[in-house]
């Protein structure tokens, strides 16, 4: 099975002028915690509302751990961690909390999992195309 790629023109933000194009994945829809159950349901002895408990009580346990300062990892699957970005000083004195421009969510994927993603095929509709807003 191929994963649909679509063409779409972006504009350099650094010259308005020049755009280029890229492919890009075409979205195929959103699985939830639900479809996922069901899948995980379907291969292995536990019910579907056990499936369904455990990545709910994943989902709620996870910030706990990274807002700890804790990276997660979740074995064959990957880790993930908090990683915080701030603006500069010129003396470690100056610096506080305030300089905290964003904090984002990373995740690592396991070797496993990038094993797992290896051989994907792709296909490129000749027609599909979305230029850039403006």
């Amino acid at each position: 099975m191929a994963l649909w790629v679509k063409k779409i023109q972006k504009k350099n933000p650094q010259d308005l002028t020049q755009s280029k194009w890229y492919l890009t994945q075409e979205k195929s829809g959103t699985v939830g915690i639900k479809s996922i159950a069901k899948e995980i349901e379907g291969r292995s002895a536990l019910s579907l509302g056990d499936v369904q408990s455990v990545l709910s009580n994943l989902v709620e346990v996870l910030p706990v751990f990274l807002k700890l300062g804790q990276s997660v990892n979740l074995e064959g699957f990957g880790s993930f961690r908090i990683s915080v970005s701030s603006e500069g000083t010129a003396t470690p004195e100056e610096l506080n909390a305030r300089h905290i421009k964003g904090v984002k969510l990373l995740f690592l994927p396991s070797a496993a999992l990038k094993r797992n993603l290896e051989g994907i095929t792709f296909e490129v509709p000749a027609e599909t195309t979305d230029t850039p807003a403006v």
